[in-house]
């Protein structure tokens, strides 16, 4: 195989693929980019594939000339590496019947082992009986405010993903992390694009891809095509494919843990509400020897309420005013769980909703919206003074 590429072009394309690439140093393969020459109609076209056999990306690049056809794996990382370093655009990629790589540009050369093609493992079939095509811009939103509520591990795996439906002209996403909900719906044009019919969709994609999707999903307005296949997602957009294994399993009944009746409710500045909780947060993260982290104290009472963190090396107390109704409350929370919320709740008054120390409180936009809507919640914590 011999391709010459340019080098801005080729960058382009590897750079994103880079988060689907392994680096467990388990299966040499997955540790590199499949690089094959299409050949035919495809003219100087050549695909290239990653694939940490959990997700993957494949694009297709254009170069500036295919002097010989071939199909050979070449460690991403290294690769990656070098292309950054040269300093002409033109590169040469020359792989021997001996599996040995040479890497040319200007005055530059470097030496590599390439792995043939067939050694890549079988990437899942990129098509799906059921599609729907949504504004990457509304993704990336939707995504962006539920991802903070993902479980890393959990007992649980479906508390590892984020629960997508789909239902003409609506989106709804639910993440659970067993301490905190969140959830977003955003009515949005959906176009069905799948063999069969688009009435409700459900589904649920792992935490690490879609952060890997965040990094990648074009911020410009751009339909992206979502494909579900029987055990992965595929998600078409920018010249680029992108596929992930879903989460087998029923979701949890989340709106069955969600808190009915409320007693207490307070009408808050979100953008004052949120720098008092950071400077909480300078105090609560703060750990203390053999009892793990401090919590913030809120003090709803009257129309103020207080925003208090007390640890060994010191304490914070921020006070703001608050339309409160109902009895007065003390109640306390992990600070980080309360400041991720609210940063994701992006209304410019915030509709905080409780009953009791014990149990959780809720947050809501104070206008709740048709177009837009967000919902969280996040269990207290008991205090020990």
């Amino acid at each position: 195989m011999k391709i010459v590429f340019s080098k801005e072009v080729l960058l382009e394309k590897l750079i994103p693929m880079m988060g689907t690439v392994s680096n467990k140093n388990t299966i040499p393969s997955i540790e590199g980019v499949l690089m094959e020459t299409l050949g035919g109609e495809s003219g100087n076209e050549v695909r290239l594939s990653t694939y940490d056999m959990n997700k993957g990306m494949r694009a297709t690049v254009e170069s500036l000339e295919i002097m010989e056809e071939g199909s050979y794996i070449i460690n991403a990382q290294r690769l990656l590496q070098i292309l950054r370093l040269l300093d002409q655009d033109e590169v040469t990629i020359t792989v021997d019947e001996r599996n040995n790589v040479t890497i040319e540009s200007g005055e530059s050369s470097f030496s590599l082992y390439a792995m043939r093609g067939n050694d890549f493992p079988n990437l899942p079939e990129l098509s799906g009986e059921h599609g729907f095509s949504v504004s990457s811009p509304v993704l990336r939103r939707m995504i962006g405010k539920v991802i903070h509520s993902i479980a890393d591990q959990d007992s649980r795996p479906m508390l590892c993903g984020a629960y997508f439906t789909v239902q003409s002209g609506r989106l709804e996403v639910v993440s659970c992390d067993s301490f905190t909900l969140s959830m977003c719906s955003i009515a949005c044009e959906i176009a069905d694009i799948g063999q069969e019919s688009l009435q409700t969709l459900s589904f649920n994609i792992p935490g690490h891809a879609l952060n890997e999707l965040l990094r990648v999903l074009p911020d410009k307005e751009e339909q992206v095509q979502f494909y579900v296949a029987r055990k992965h997602a595929i998600l078409m957009f920018h010249d680029m494919i992108f596929f992930t294994r879903m989460i087998d399993g029923e979701y949890l009944d989340y709106q069955r843990i969600i808190p009915k009746n409320q007693t207490i409710f307070a009408h808050v500045d979100r953008a004052r509400l949120l720098s008092a909780l950071e400077r909480a947060n300078l105090v609560a993260d703060e750990k203390i020897k053999g009892s793990g982290k401090s919590y913030v104290k809120l003090t709803f009472e009257g129309d103020q309420l207080t925003v208090a963190s007390t640890s060994v090396n010191g304490k914070v107390s921020d006070t703001l005013t608050c339309r409160h109704e109902g009895e007065d409350l003390v109640i306390g929370f992990n600070c980080r769980y309360l400041i991720n919320s609210v940063k994701a709740a992006d209304s410019e008054t915030l509709l905080l909703s409780l009953k009791s120390p014990t149990q959780s409180l809720t947050i809501e936009a104070e206008t709740p919206s048709e177009e837009e809507s967000f919902f969280y919640m996040i269990l207290p914590v008991r205090m020990t003074d």
